[in-house]
Protein backbone atom coordinates (compact mmCIF):
# COMPACT_ATOMS: atom_id res chain seq x y z
CA UNK A 1 0.00 0.00 0.00
CA UNK A 2 3.00 2.60 0.80
CA UNK A 3 3.87 2.10 -2.72
CA UNK A 4 0.98 2.71 -4.44
CA UNK A 5 0.43 5.88 -2.12
CA UNK A 6 4.13 7.08 -3.38
CA UNK A 7 3.08 6.39 -6.72
CA UNK A 8 0.17 8.32 -6.81
CA UNK A 9 1.58 11.18 -5.26
CA UNK A 10 4.50 11.44 -7.85
CA UNK A 11 2.12 11.06 -10.49
CA UNK A 12 -0.04 13.68 -10.22
CA UNK A 13 2.10 15.10 -12.70
CA UNK A 14 0.94 12.29 -15.35
CA UNK A 15 -3.08 13.32 -15.25
CA UNK A 16 -2.58 17.00 -14.97
CA UNK A 17 0.38 17.83 -16.45
CA UNK A 18 17.52 14.59 -15.95
CA UNK A 19 15.83 13.42 -18.73
CA UNK A 20 16.37 9.97 -16.70
CA UNK A 21 19.98 8.83 -16.18
CA UNK A 22 21.41 6.87 -18.94
CA UNK A 23 23.51 4.99 -16.02
CA UNK A 24 23.44 0.97 -17.08
CA UNK A 25 22.80 -0.40 -13.63
CA UNK A 26 21.31 2.69 -12.14
CA UNK A 27 18.23 5.16 -13.45
CA UNK A 28 19.55 8.35 -11.58
CA UNK A 29 17.83 11.46 -13.31
CA UNK A 30 17.04 14.51 -12.54
CA UNK A 31 14.15 16.99 -13.12
CA UNK A 32 13.46 20.20 -13.50
CA UNK A 33 12.15 21.32 -10.19
CA UNK A 34 10.52 24.47 -9.28
CA UNK A 35 10.82 27.13 -11.91
CA UNK A 36 9.60 30.50 -11.16
CA UNK A 37 9.75 33.59 -12.99
CA UNK A 38 8.24 32.07 -16.11
CA UNK A 39 8.52 35.16 -18.28
CA UNK A 40 12.48 35.28 -18.24
CA UNK A 41 15.55 33.83 -19.69
CA UNK A 42 18.12 32.04 -17.63
CA UNK A 43 21.17 30.41 -17.93
CA UNK A 44 23.23 28.59 -14.97
CA UNK A 45 25.33 25.95 -13.72
CA UNK A 46 23.77 22.90 -11.94
CA UNK A 47 26.13 19.91 -9.94
CA UNK A 48 24.54 16.93 -8.66
CA UNK A 49 26.02 14.10 -7.10
CA UNK A 50 24.31 10.40 -7.07
CA UNK A 51 25.51 6.89 -5.40
CA UNK A 52 24.47 3.18 -5.08
CA UNK A 53 25.44 0.11 -3.69
CA UNK A 54 24.50 -2.63 -5.29
CA UNK A 55 24.48 -6.28 -3.88
CA UNK A 56 25.23 -9.30 -6.39
CA UNK A 57 25.08 -13.20 -5.09
CA UNK A 58 26.86 -16.21 -7.28
CA UNK A 59 27.17 -19.29 -5.65
CA UNK A 60 27.40 -18.51 -2.43
CA UNK A 61 29.54 -15.36 -2.90
CA UNK A 62 28.39 -11.99 -2.13
CA UNK A 63 29.80 -9.03 -4.39
CA UNK A 64 29.33 -5.53 -3.26
CA UNK A 65 30.02 -2.67 -5.90
CA UNK A 66 30.01 1.27 -4.82
CA UNK A 67 28.92 3.52 -7.65
CA UNK A 68 29.35 7.08 -7.84
CA UNK A 69 28.01 9.71 -10.06
CA UNK A 70 28.57 13.09 -10.29
CA UNK A 71 27.48 15.63 -13.10
CA UNK A 72 28.56 19.24 -13.84
CA UNK A 73 25.61 20.96 -16.64
CA UNK A 74 25.28 24.02 -17.79
CA UNK A 75 21.55 24.75 -18.28
CA UNK A 76 19.56 27.86 -20.25
CA UNK A 77 15.50 29.02 -20.68
CA UNK A 78 14.99 31.10 -23.59
CA UNK A 79 11.78 32.64 -24.07
CA UNK A 80 11.38 33.70 -27.76
CA UNK A 81 7.67 34.49 -28.03
CA UNK A 82 4.88 34.56 -25.09
CA UNK A 83 3.86 30.95 -23.19
CA UNK A 84 7.14 29.47 -25.35
CA UNK A 85 10.05 28.25 -23.47
CA UNK A 86 13.08 26.51 -24.99
CA UNK A 87 15.66 24.76 -22.62
CA UNK A 88 19.29 23.38 -23.33
CA UNK A 89 21.69 20.51 -20.84
CA UNK A 90 25.03 20.20 -21.56
CA UNK A 91 26.13 17.46 -18.92
CA UNK A 92 29.85 17.04 -18.26
CA UNK A 93 29.94 13.68 -15.91
CA UNK A 94 32.42 12.34 -13.63
CA UNK A 95 31.53 8.24 -13.14
CA UNK A 96 33.23 5.93 -10.77
CA UNK A 97 32.94 2.39 -9.76
CA UNK A 98 34.66 0.36 -6.91
CA UNK A 99 34.65 -2.97 -6.12
CA UNK A 100 36.57 -6.31 -5.17
CA UNK A 101 37.92 -6.71 -9.12
CA UNK A 102 39.20 -3.01 -8.82
CA UNK A 103 38.11 0.51 -9.62
CA UNK A 104 37.01 2.31 -12.62
CA UNK A 105 36.91 5.71 -13.51
CA UNK A 106 35.59 7.46 -16.59
CA UNK A 107 34.85 11.51 -17.34
CA UNK A 108 33.75 13.27 -19.58
CA UNK A 109 30.86 15.35 -21.88
CA UNK A 110 27.46 13.41 -21.74
CA UNK A 111 24.93 13.83 -24.02
CA UNK A 112 23.13 17.16 -24.73
CA UNK A 113 19.43 17.64 -24.41
CA UNK A 114 17.26 20.20 -25.97
CA UNK A 115 13.70 20.98 -25.29
CA UNK A 116 11.10 23.01 -25.62
CA UNK A 117 7.67 23.58 -23.50
CA UNK A 118 4.53 25.53 -24.43
CA UNK A 119 1.91 27.11 -21.60
CA UNK A 120 -1.50 26.02 -22.91
CA UNK A 121 -2.61 27.66 -19.62
CA UNK A 122 -1.40 30.24 -17.25
CA UNK A 123 -2.90 32.36 -15.14
CA UNK A 124 -0.22 33.53 -13.18
CA UNK A 125 -0.34 37.39 -13.67
CA UNK A 126 -3.78 37.44 -13.68
CA UNK A 127 -5.62 39.08 -11.12
CA UNK A 128 -8.80 37.81 -11.58
CA UNK A 129 -7.68 34.39 -10.35
CA UNK A 130 -7.01 34.11 -6.72
CA UNK A 131 -5.93 30.34 -7.59
CA UNK A 132 -2.95 30.18 -10.10
CA UNK A 133 -2.75 27.79 -12.56
CA UNK A 134 -0.16 26.62 -15.03
CA UNK A 135 0.18 23.71 -17.39
CA UNK A 136 3.15 23.34 -19.64
CA UNK A 137 3.11 20.43 -22.16
CA UNK A 138 6.71 19.69 -24.57
CA UNK A 139 9.21 17.09 -25.59
CA UNK A 140 12.63 17.12 -26.83
CA UNK A 141 15.40 15.12 -28.08
CA UNK A 142 18.59 14.13 -26.55
CA UNK A 143 21.44 14.29 -28.95
CA UNK A 144 24.33 11.23 -29.45
CA UNK A 145 26.98 13.75 -28.63
CA UNK A 146 28.51 11.89 -25.49
CA UNK A 147 31.27 9.08 -26.28
CA UNK A 148 30.25 5.66 -25.47
CA UNK A 149 32.71 3.59 -26.39
CA UNK A 150 35.42 4.88 -23.92
CA UNK A 151 38.07 2.09 -22.70
CA UNK A 152 40.67 1.59 -19.15
CA UNK A 153 43.64 -1.15 -19.72
CA UNK A 154 42.62 -1.38 -23.55
CA UNK A 155 38.94 -2.80 -22.58
CA UNK A 156 36.22 -0.89 -23.34
CA UNK A 157 34.21 0.04 -19.95
CA UNK A 158 31.01 -1.02 -19.02
CA UNK A 159 28.41 0.79 -20.75
CA UNK A 160 26.96 2.05 -17.02
CA UNK A 161 30.33 3.74 -16.55
CA UNK A 162 30.19 5.58 -20.27
CA UNK A 163 29.74 8.96 -20.40
CA UNK A 164 27.35 9.15 -23.44
CA UNK A 165 24.96 6.50 -24.68
CA UNK A 166 25.49 6.89 -28.78
CA UNK A 167 21.72 6.73 -28.98
CA UNK A 168 19.54 9.72 -30.13
CA UNK A 169 16.22 9.41 -27.55
CA UNK A 170 13.27 11.73 -27.42
CA UNK A 171 11.13 12.91 -24.62
CA UNK A 172 7.90 14.26 -23.84
CA UNK A 173 7.43 16.58 -21.01
CA UNK A 174 4.41 18.12 -19.02
CA UNK A 175 4.85 20.78 -16.35
CA UNK A 176 2.07 21.60 -13.83
CA UNK A 177 1.67 24.36 -11.39
CA UNK A 178 -1.05 25.11 -8.82
CA UNK A 179 -0.93 28.53 -6.47
CA UNK A 180 -3.08 30.24 -3.98
CA UNK A 181 -1.14 32.86 -2.28
CA UNK A 182 2.26 32.31 -1.26
CA UNK A 183 1.25 28.58 -1.33
CA UNK A 184 1.89 25.84 -4.20
CA UNK A 185 2.30 22.57 -5.64
CA UNK A 186 4.97 21.84 -8.71
CA UNK A 187 4.42 18.79 -10.66
CA UNK A 188 5.86 17.13 -13.44
CA UNK A 189 6.81 14.41 -15.52
CA UNK A 190 8.54 13.21 -18.24
CA UNK A 191 8.89 9.69 -20.32
CA UNK A 192 12.08 9.40 -22.47
CA UNK A 193 11.82 6.96 -25.52
CA UNK A 194 15.13 5.35 -25.90
CA UNK A 195 16.36 4.16 -29.30
CA UNK A 196 19.02 1.58 -30.32
CA UNK A 197 22.77 2.85 -30.83
CA UNK A 198 25.29 1.44 -33.36
CA UNK A 199 26.70 -1.47 -31.20
CA UNK A 200 22.95 -2.92 -31.13
CA UNK A 201 22.30 -1.64 -27.39
CA UNK A 202 19.08 0.28 -26.55
CA UNK A 203 18.60 1.52 -22.73
CA UNK A 204 15.04 0.71 -22.00
CA UNK A 205 12.58 3.74 -21.84
CA UNK A 206 12.25 5.77 -18.75
CA UNK A 207 9.63 7.62 -16.67
CA UNK A 208 10.47 10.29 -13.98
CA UNK A 209 8.11 11.85 -11.88
CA UNK A 210 8.03 14.96 -9.13
CA UNK A 211 5.64 16.66 -6.86
CA UNK A 212 6.98 19.30 -4.68
CA UNK A 213 5.48 21.52 -2.04
CA UNK A 214 6.55 25.18 -1.90
CA UNK A 215 6.28 28.23 0.04
CA UNK A 216 7.05 31.54 -1.20
CA UNK A 217 8.79 34.03 1.52
CA UNK A 218 9.87 37.22 0.73
CA UNK A 219 12.80 38.52 3.68
CA UNK A 220 13.58 41.74 2.88
CA UNK A 221 15.81 42.10 -0.25
CA UNK A 222 15.70 37.63 -0.30
CA UNK A 223 12.69 35.91 -1.46
CA UNK A 224 12.97 32.53 0.00
CA UNK A 225 11.18 29.61 -1.50
CA UNK A 226 11.37 26.29 0.64
CA UNK A 227 10.21 23.12 -0.88
CA UNK A 228 9.47 19.22 0.36
CA UNK A 229 7.92 16.63 -2.50
CA UNK A 230 8.68 12.89 -3.52
CA UNK A 231 10.67 12.18 -6.84
CA UNK A 232 9.95 8.49 -8.31
CA UNK A 233 11.70 7.38 -11.91
CA UNK A 234 11.31 3.43 -13.39
CA UNK A 235 13.04 2.06 -15.93
CA UNK A 236 12.57 -0.68 -18.29
CA UNK A 237 15.21 -3.68 -19.41
CA UNK A 238 17.60 -2.51 -21.71
CA UNK A 239 18.35 -4.35 -24.96
CA UNK A 240 21.18 -5.82 -26.68
CA UNK A 241 20.70 -7.16 -30.57
CA UNK A 242 16.93 -7.15 -29.45
CA UNK A 243 17.51 -9.41 -26.32
CA UNK A 244 16.33 -8.17 -23.06
CA UNK A 245 19.06 -7.73 -20.84
CA UNK A 246 17.33 -8.87 -17.46
CA UNK A 247 20.19 -7.41 -15.79
CA UNK A 248 19.68 -3.84 -16.36
CA UNK A 249 15.99 -2.17 -15.50
CA UNK A 250 14.02 -1.27 -12.19
CA UNK A 251 12.45 2.13 -9.81
CA UNK A 252 12.95 4.35 -7.18
CA UNK A 253 11.21 6.52 -5.03
CA UNK A 254 12.87 9.46 -3.26
CA UNK A 255 11.70 12.09 -0.49
CA UNK A 256 12.54 15.69 -1.85
CA UNK A 257 13.54 18.62 0.44
CA UNK A 258 15.18 21.98 -1.18
CA UNK A 259 15.71 25.48 -0.51
CA UNK A 260 15.81 28.76 -3.23
CA UNK A 261 17.08 31.86 -2.29
CA UNK A 262 16.52 34.72 -5.31
CA UNK A 263 18.60 37.50 -4.93
CA UNK A 264 17.51 40.06 -7.38
CA UNK A 265 18.52 38.27 -10.54
CA UNK A 266 20.59 35.67 -9.15
CA UNK A 267 18.96 32.33 -7.69
CA UNK A 268 20.76 29.69 -5.45
CA UNK A 269 19.25 26.53 -5.27
CA UNK A 270 20.04 23.17 -3.36
CA UNK A 271 17.94 19.84 -2.75
CA UNK A 272 18.53 16.72 -0.97
CA UNK A 273 16.77 13.71 -2.13
CA UNK A 274 16.11 11.07 0.57
CA UNK A 275 16.13 7.38 -0.90
CA UNK A 276 12.41 5.80 0.38
CA UNK A 277 12.94 2.50 -2.09
CA UNK A 278 14.98 1.47 -5.04
CA UNK A 279 14.61 -1.65 -6.53
CA UNK A 280 16.32 -3.41 -9.85
CA UNK A 281 15.06 -5.90 -12.12
CA UNK A 282 18.11 -8.54 -11.47
CA UNK A 283 20.51 -7.06 -8.86
CA UNK A 284 19.72 -5.89 -5.17
CA UNK A 285 20.48 -2.58 -5.07
CA UNK A 286 20.66 0.41 -2.28
CA UNK A 287 20.00 3.65 -4.02
CA UNK A 288 21.32 6.64 -1.57
CA UNK A 289 21.12 9.98 -0.78
CA UNK A 290 21.26 12.84 -4.20
CA UNK A 291 22.41 15.93 -3.85
CA UNK A 292 21.87 19.05 -6.30
CA UNK A 293 23.04 22.50 -6.22
CA UNK A 294 22.31 25.27 -8.69
CA UNK A 295 23.44 28.82 -9.61
CA UNK A 296 21.62 30.50 -12.17
CA UNK A 297 21.44 33.96 -13.87
CA UNK A 298 17.82 35.61 -15.05
CA UNK A 299 17.60 38.27 -17.29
Amino acid sequence: MKKYILLALALIAISTNSKACDKGCTMGGSYFGILPQFQKNFAGLRYSTRAYTITASHGGHTEVTEEHFTTAELWGRYVPVKNLQIFAFVPYLKNEQNSSHGKLKNDGFGDITLMANYAILNTGDSLRHTIKHSLQLGGGIKLATGTYQQEQHEEVMPINMQTGTGSTDYLLNGIYTIRYKQLGLSNDVTYRFNTENKEGYRFGDRISASSNVFYWQNAGAVALLPSAGVYYEHAQSDRINGATNAQKGGESYFGNVGLSAYIKNISLSGTLQLPISSTEDYHATKGNNRTMLSLTYMF
